[in-house]
Order: C-alpha cells, then structure tokens, then sequence
C-alpha cells in the first residue's frame, strides 16, 4: 500500500478489471507493487494507493488524491511510464471499469488500518425528489448513529460519479466485518433513509481486501 502524508484527498478513482488468461495473478501482484512504488509514489497529489482484490478472482485499484487536478495529471502520465505499460500488458482491457469518485462533504483525511473496501455505485430512484444534501443528512445518520457501533469500521465516504451516479466507499478492518456491517444496512432505522434512496435496480456493490 502507497501512503503519503501530504493532506486530506477530495477523489478516489477506482478501477476494477480481470487480468488476462494465462497471467499469473501473484506475478501481476508483483508487477502491480513495481508500478505503485516506481510510478505512483512519484505522481504529485496522489495521497494513498491499494491493490484490490475480490472473491469472484477480480483486481481492481484505489487512488486517492487531493484534488482532481493531481488525479488528472497522473492518469495522463500513466500512459507514458514504462512500469504502467508492462502492468497493461497483463490486463483484459474488455474488463476494465473506471469510476472517478468526487468525495462529498468536504476534503477526507486518509483511512487507516483497514484491510477491505467496500466500494458500491448507484442511482436515485427518483431525481426529481433527490439532492445531495438529503443523501449527506442520511450519509451522516449511518456515520453518528450506526457505524460508531462497530470497532471495525475506520472510514467512509460518499461520492459522486457523474449527474445522476453516486458512490458509498466503506475502509474496515476486515472483509468479514464489511459484509456484516453492510447486510445490517436492511433492517436498521438509521441506515434505511439513505437506502430508501437508491434504485435497488443500479446498485453495483462488492467487497475488496488489499493486497498491495
């Protein structure tokens, strides 16, 4: 994991995506570090990176930056480095999913002793009675009246993807404790105002532990 105390982040990209047949997943792992140490930790605003994975044999990456200025600044850089394009070379580009999450409520300071993201996307059921400012009223009920309920849980976020998709990101100690604490979302009065929100139709959600 790449750690970089240069202040609090406002983005989060994550990409997931599969690595080709035939790739050995502890070698792409391998060259997965090479690329966060020699490339990544020398892009300008780039804050914190992990190296995901998930039980259905996926990968995916979490970066964080302090604005979307450093975020951009570095993907345009990402073509150019010798350590992305042998990262690259390992990839099913027809798998590759980006999001660039734009955190809501201000700048996030990094998460801590965590090792599973929870990382899910949706979107409103109904525009026309949606805002923001209702999803971070019930974004801060879960934060105050649920989450301090669960030693585990470390951060979380909510963000925006575009107009009309938004982003729940949860930092916990353990997948284990993630899935526990995300299932009792659906019977817990301080959680339902927030689901009551959501298309259940558009929810992409999924569990990720670090590997590097």
């Amino acid at each position: 994991m790449l750690k970089k105390d240069i202040g609090p982040v406002t983005v989060m990209g994550f990409a997931r995506y599969r690595i080709k047949g035939g790739v050995d997943a502890a070698e792409f792992v391998a060259a997965a570090r090479v690329w966060q140490q020699e490339f990544l930790a020398a892009q300008p605003g780039i804050a914190m990176h992990c190296l995901l994975g998930n039980l259905k044999g996926e990968f995916a990456d979490a970066i964080l930056a302090i604005d979307p200025e450093a975020f951009g600044a570095m993907a345009q850089a990402h073509a150019r480095a010798p350590s992305s394009a042998a990262l690259m070379e390992m990839l099913d580009p027809d798998s590759i999913r980006l999001t660039q999450n734009l955190l809501l409520g201000g700048p996030k300071q990094l998460p801590d002793e965590f090792s599973c993201v929870e990382f899910g996307t949706f979107n409103p059921k109904d525009m026309a009675t949606f805002s923001e400012d209702k999803m971070m009223d019930a974004s801060d009920r879960i934060e105050n009246a649920y989450l301090p309920r669960f030693g585990e849980a470390k951060s979380h976020f909510m963000g925006r993807v575009d107009e009309t998709t938004y982003s729940e990101i949860a930092f916990v100690e353990t997948s284990g404790a993630a899935r526990e604490i995300c299932n009792g979302y659906l019977n817990d009065a301080d959680c339902l105002p927030l689901l009551e929100m959501f298309d259940p139709q558009t929810v992409d959600l999924d569990f990720w532990h670090v590997l590097a």
